[in-house]
């Protein structure tokens, strides 16, 4: 191009770039108002959830409370609104808000340094924030407890019980981490004080027979197992312990019996085989012990770690184990003094580290749950269901956040999706059916009420396809499920 072309085309360049370099600054002025925009309603949003933070104690199975399972799966449709603020017609909503969460899909690497670090600063925290929190310190004593700070531990324990005297578990706790230092005497002494508070638990039992034991005190110890297995006679480790102790005091037939009994519900322990072992040789029954002998052999030589190591070493698996364990209960704690975004982030900082982890993510979903983020929930729980489940809940909580979100299209394919992974489960079948009714799907929901009770007849199941039946006018059908409803509860033994 010669250079009068290039003349005659500079000022239309010039044009371009100024057009251009206009379109683009609008683009930005817009993109920072729609930003601000949506911190501002963000902003508003989360002060209302923070508003309207539940205060109830989370039940023990579960970190974090969870959704109730008597929920209705959806509103009825006269009151129910969209996210939008407009009736629902029953289409897919269009969401006010994308979900502020994103999951990790492959795990993240951190070295066992870093982890450990990482964990002393959320005990650390823990233990400043809350110093009179006994939920606090337990979860610092576990930390110290699974880390090796023996003494620590001890020492969160020890306040633990001065902040919250009837918890049992505190009294277990301290007494193992005393009995873990080889001080018998103050586990033993702590476990007296929590029987004399009335603690009768098969845990306290145990720890009981087991500091008796180390002290030389096998006839009471004795005494401990035998009336504590009156009332839980399938526990193995108990019988373990028990025919130690019988072993010690010379009842050979006794101890032989409570090992065989141990191994029996499972016990498969080197302690098992070289008191089995033992008890059997000193009956003169050679033979079975040379045998349980050299079982006992095998199993301490794929013991790789040597006793000092043991205390010593943390392998990357452990510490791993440990600071998703200590995050998830420092999460929980979190939750209930309701800083709602660092039980978040300990939650998330669990699933980087194990994306699988499905305790994780129905910790993660029952918080976001309970603060009211249905949008954050979703995606926790289509991340649960992806991964294959097998637990029905997790597939019911999905379908009723999609029911929460007026997607009723999805929440039915959830439910379908459950029938086909739970083929011979009613609770598939009389969740679709119970749905179906709320969306006068009636022909549909009858077909899944009465596979329902295919599987398992109810007179409950009846009288519901019964009320379905009535809905639709088939007046023969109601009275012949009305009929079967009145056989079972007949059959049935009067509940009052």
């Amino acid at each position: 191009m010669s250079s009068g072309d290039t003349k005659k085309w500079l000022p239309w360049l010039a044009v371009w770039i100024a057009v251009t370099a206009g379109a683009l600054s609008f683009y930005q002025l817009s993109l920072l108002r729609n930003t601000m925009d949506r911190q501002a309603e963000l902003s508003e949003w989360l002060g209302t959830l923070e508003k309207g933070e539940p205060k109830t104690t989370p039940p023990p199975t579960s970190p974090l409370p969870t959704p109730a399972t008597s929920q209705p799966l959806a509103t009825s449709q006269s009151s129910a609104e969209s996210p939008t603020g407009t009736p629902s017609d029953g289409a897919d909503p269009t969401p006010n808000l994308s979900p502020l969460v994103q999951l990790v899909v492959r795990p993240l690497r951190a070295s066992l340094d870093t982890l450990e670090e990482e964990l002393e600063e959320v005990a650390a925290r823990l233990q400043s924030q809350y110093p009179s929190s006994a939920d606090a310190l337990h979860v610092v004593g576990m930390m110290k407890a699974q880390t090796r700070h023996y003494s620590d531990a001890q020492a969160m324990w020890q306040e633990c019980i001065r902040l919250e005297p009837k918890q049992e578990l505190h009294y277990i706790n301290l007494a193992s981490i005393a009995m873990e230092q080889g001080n018998y005497d103050l586990a033993l002494n702590t476990l007296r004080q929590g029987v004399a508070l009335g603690f009768d638990s098969f845990d306290m039992a145990h720890h009981l027979a087991l500091a008796l034991s180390n002290l030389g005190g096998f006839e009471e110890a004795s005494d401990v197992l035998t009336e504590s297995l009156k009332k839980h006679p399938e526990e193995g480790s108990h019988w373990l312990l028990l025919g130690q102790a019988q072993l010690e005091l010379g009842k050979l037939a006794e101890s032989e019996a409570s090992f065989r009994k141990a191994k029996e519900l499972g016990v498969e322990t080197a302690s098992l085989y070289v008191g089995l072992g033992n008890a059997c040789l000193r009956q003169g029954k050679r033979g079975e012990a040379k045998e349980y002998l050299e079982t006992y052999a095998e199993l301490k030589k794929k013991d790789n770690l040597s006793g000092e190591e043991r205390y010593q070493v943390l392998s990357d698996q452990e510490i791993k184990r440990t600071a998703k364990s200590i995050f998830t209960e420092a999460a929980a704690v979190y939750f209930r003094q309701k800083d709602t975004l660092e039980s978040e982030r300990l939650l998330l900082r669990c699933v980087a580290m194990e994306p699988e982890s499905l305790s994780a993510l129905r910790a993660l979903a029952d918080l976001y749950y309970q603060s009211k983020q249905l949008e954050e929930e979703r995606v926790v729980r289509e991340r649960i269901v992806s991964l294959g489940s097998e637990a029905f809940q997790d597939y019911l909580e999905m379908a009723k956040v999609y029911a929460a979100l007026r997607d009723r299209r999805r929440a039915e394919a959830t439910l379908k999706m459950a029938v086909s992974v739970f083929p011979q489960k009613i609770e598939p079948y009389a969740g679709l059916a119970e749905f179906l009714v709320e969306g006068n799907k009636l022909v549909e929901a009858r077909w899944y009420a009465q596979k329902a009770i295919e599987r398992v007849p109810s007179a409950e199941g009846f009288l519901f396809l019964a009320s379905i039946c009535d809905k639709l006018q088939d007046e023969r059908g109601a009275a012949e499920a009305r009929k079967y409803a009145k056989q079972l509860s007949s059959q049935q033994p009067d509940q009052r």
